[in-house]
């Protein structure tokens, strides 16, 4: 018997190399703004930090000096270039499919839980034929808690799954923001070493598993408990 009944996934660095279309879409909204672009290395530096949406403008914000603009316009205006223009730039990371498809045939639950606005996410998937695969997604919604708040879990993931423990599910992230949602939750943790979180930061808060490649994963889900 493996150690796990489910994994949560990350979206973002974890199941889809998706930084090129954040970045295009983060200078272009600061375009559309008629304001100053961040430089890359800034804007690539808090992506890695795994910061949801309205922090990230914030703190891009902070780097040039400038008063926040609107947020929820921003917001509003980056959205719809990601999905225009973002979208045609964003893959499933290599043996993302296969992984997949092997624990739906091994009975284990998958979920999303990312930051991420939904929309975005549900039409990824659908692209890349992986919506079947995927038994929930919770993403940044009215009213949803964002990672690394405990209430995803146990206010919308556990009671979504009768007799699932936090202790059998596996977290796996590329970010500190997912690595601080496990430890909050008692979930074990996966660190996705081959996404966008800084190595040395995401290592010294000590998760329990480290990956190179999504293709390591089943082995760990395989596991003895």
């Amino acid at each position: 018997m493996g150690a796990f009944k489910a994994v949560a996934f990350d979206y973002d660095g974890t199941l889809f190399d998706t930084r090129p279309a954040i970045v295009h879409s983060i200078q272009r909204t600061f375009e559309n703004a008629g304001r100053p672009v961040p430089p890359l290395e800034d804007i690539v530096r808090t992506i890695a930090s795994g910061a949801a949406l309205p922090d990230t403008f914030l703190i891009l914000d902070r780097v040039l000096r400038q008063q926040p603009a609107t947020l929820q316009d921003r917001i509003k205006t980056y959205r719809a270039i990601y999905l225009a223009e973002g979208m045609p730039l964003l893959n499933p990371f290599a043996g993302v499919h296969n992984v997949l498809r092997q624990l739906r045939d091994d009975c284990i639950k998958c979920i999303v839980i990312s930051n991420k606005g939904i929309a975005a996410i549900e039409r990824s998937l659908a692209i890349a034929d992986l919506t079947s695969f995927i038994d929930m997604v919770l993403a940044d919604a009215p009213g949803m808690p964002r990672k690394p708040d405990p209430r995803l879990l146990t206010d919308h993931v556990l009671p979504k799954f009768a007799g699932l423990r936090n202790q059998d599910i596996l977290m796996v992230g590329d970010t500190e923001a997912d690595i601080h949602f496990a430890k909050a939750t008692g979930m074990a943790c996966c660190w996705a070493a081959y996404g966008f979180g800084d190595a040395e930061r995401c290592r010294a808060l000590k998760p329990e598993y480290e990956i190179a490649g999504i293709e390591e994963l089943p082995a760990i889900i395989a596991s003895p408990a």
